[in-house]
């Protein structure tokens, strides 16, 4: 299935420019993460959906468009997709990659403190903006290294802490409806999955209920029509509580 840029107008609430952009947009060469793939989005795949739609959300909190359609700032963002998918394929561990990735914006980044929140985040310090945002479930955190992309975004520090409520948001919320299709599959072969991880039982799935409600929550108080769509996780996993119960 093709998205177009109406889907994106309609479905999400994306701004017309920046769908058209990444629908447009020609998969990177030699990258990993898009890997075999004909089209930059994939609608059965939310991690690429996921971008415009970030990109969308940190235009309505006031970043630059013009800077957030740049090359700059998205070549930046493919590639650490790719060492994204470099690590989750085991080609590197968690350390290298994001080795690999201070390496790639250190010396082009143009949001010093921003940077300096994520590489204590990833260093394990307790006193920045990211760790009081962490969900109950390690497996929804395995796309935080695309946090290091936007150093090549110039906003103040008192955006911080709503861009980083937003990202964290999305993409927990983009995560839980790809790991809901992936339960069964990752049982058993062991691969991080939030729905295997909270035990797949009542008590557990009622934790992921209440996150996707406090996501929908905040992404609402942004974007109202990306918020409605993006319900459709909730739904997905009250069914799997009810029907375990």
């Amino acid at each position: 299935m093709f998205i177009s840029t109406k889907h994106l107008v309609s479905k999400y609430g994306v701004d017309e420019t920046i769908a058209r952009f990444f629908v447009d947009r020609e998969p990177p060469i030699d990258n990993l993460y898009w890997h075999g793939k004909l089209l930059y989005l994939r609608p059965s795949l939310p991690g690429y959906l996921f971008i415009p739609l970030i990109v969308d959300l940190l235009y309505k909190l006031g970043l630059d468009k013009q800077r957030l359609l740049s090359e700059e700032f998205v070549s930046t963002m493919e590639t650490v997709g790719h060492i994204s998918a470099l690590e989750e394929t085991k080609k590197l561990s968690m350390a290298e990659a994001i080795e690999k990735c201070e390496e790639l914006v250190k010396e082009n980044a143009v949001n010093q403190a921003w940077l300096d929140n994520v590489t204590g985040y990833f260093n394990s310090k307790e006193d920045n903006i990211f760790s009081k945002l962490t969900t109950p479930f390690k497996s929804l955190h395995r796309g935080d290294m695309f946090l290091f992309s936007l150093t090549a975004l110039q906003f103040p520090a008192t955006l911080f802490d709503r861009i980083a409520e937003q990202w964290f948001a999305l993409i927990s919320t983009s995560l839980l409806v790809d790991d809901v299709l992936d339960i069964e599959t990752d049982k058993e072969t062991g691969d991080e999955n939030a729905y295997v991880e909270s035990g797949l039982n009542a008590e557990g799935l009622e934790r992921v209920a209440e996150l996707v409600k406090h996501n929908v929550e905040k992404i609402s108080a942004i974007n109202e029509t990306m918020a409605a769509f993006t319900d459709l996780a909730e739904s997905r996993s009250t069914f799997f509580r009810f029907k375990l119960s």
